[in-house]
């Protein structure tokens, strides 16, 4: 993570012009309005770059942000698509001739190569993602002519429940081996968003083909917690038969039964190893990665790492 700005530790006569630099670096040369002046300003954003995509949040009173067409235009960078869930106030977005109130907890689409005007009032916050054009392997007038109809996709409250938990997670998940791929299923998730909401079959059946395993994998390491994980609730969740769901996988060349109790065994051992933990027993921590007899945790454990969870925690303690 790298804290581009956090004004607690800037006089206040010099907030204006360090949130300004802060937005400008992290995202693209536009205008920012403050609501507030002076000590009024508060305001923190932090960037996680990663390998394909950026995580961008910011928590401030109330701004605005105002990107003309000359910015736009002269603008030689790659061109970004960001979206955005609105975690604090109400959003006002006005982009490509269209007009919207971004409520709590919804989803919004930017094309940076277009001229926006975006705001909030009051103490908001934004959680995005910045994804370059180019990795959506979609044209740009697609993209722009999803922006009015993009509530209006099935995969919408999906995509926004999926990018809410990525970026209020993103420390941990970058973290955690089990999130390997996330990258990839994001931005799957996306081109599979855009292509639906301007219903063009051709993008749409390829991104919705292209993606259904990766939203399948996004699916299961979202509830891999939870016992009742299995393939028919699976399969439910995306509207396939489980014959279908098993045929899918076995194309990918894996078994989903043994790499779900793979992801929760390392999901065990990174919790076990870990001496700043919950502190949980084994068996709570079996019970808690979604194995509800404690011995069978340990054969598999054992037979998956060559220890026990016992031995694998006190090593991985001493070693700390």
């Amino acid at each position: 993570m790298v804290t581009v700005l956090d004004t607690a530790d800037i006089a206040p006569d010099d907030r204006a012009e360090a949130m300004y630099t802060a937005m400008v670096s992290a995202s693209a040369p536009c205008f920012l309005i403050q609501e507030e002046s002076g000590a009024g300003i508060r305001a923190k954003m932090d960037v996680w770059p990663m390998r394909t995509m950026q995580v961008f949040s910011t928590e401030s009173t109330g701004i605005r942000l105002v990107r003309t067409t000359k910015q736009a235009r002269q603008d030689d960078t790659a061109p970004l698509i960001a979206f955005a869930v609105q975690t604090d106030s109400r959003g006002r977005q006005n982009h490509l001739g269209h007009q919207r109130l971004v409520p709590q907890g919804h989803l919004l689409m930017m094309d940076h190569s277009a001229p926006y005007d975006y705001a909030w009032s009051g103490d908001g916050a934004s959680r995005c993602i910045q994804i370059p054009l180019d990795q959506l392997t979609l044209p740009v007038d697609v993209v722009r002519r999803a922006l009015p109809h993009l509530t209006a996709s099935p995969l919408y409250p999906m995509v926004t429940d999926h990018i809410a938990h990525l970026t209020a997670g993103i420390e941990d998940l970058l973290r955690d081996p089990a999130s390997a791929g996330i990258e990839e299923i994001t931005i799957g998730l996306t081109r599979a968003l855009v292509a639906s909401a301007v219903r063009q079959d051709r993008h749409t059946r390829t991104a919705l083909a292209e993606t259904l395993l990766t939203r399948i994998r996004a699916y299961v390491r979202r509830h891999l917690t939870e016992p009742d994980l299995r393939p028919a609730r699976i399969a439910a969740a995306h509207h396939i038969s489980e014959r279908h769901l098993y045929k899918l996988c076995a194309q990918a060349g894996f078994s989903l039964t043994r790499w779900i109790i793979e992801q929760r065994l390392e999901g065990a051992r990174e919790e076990l190893a870990d001496p700043s933990g919950s502190g949980r027993t084994i068996a709570a921590v079996a019970r808690h990665w979604g194995f509800s007899d404690p011995t069978h945790f340990s054969h598999r454990f054992k037979d998956a790492y060559g220890m026990s969870p016992r031995d694998w925690r006190a090593a991985a303690h001493e070693h700390n």
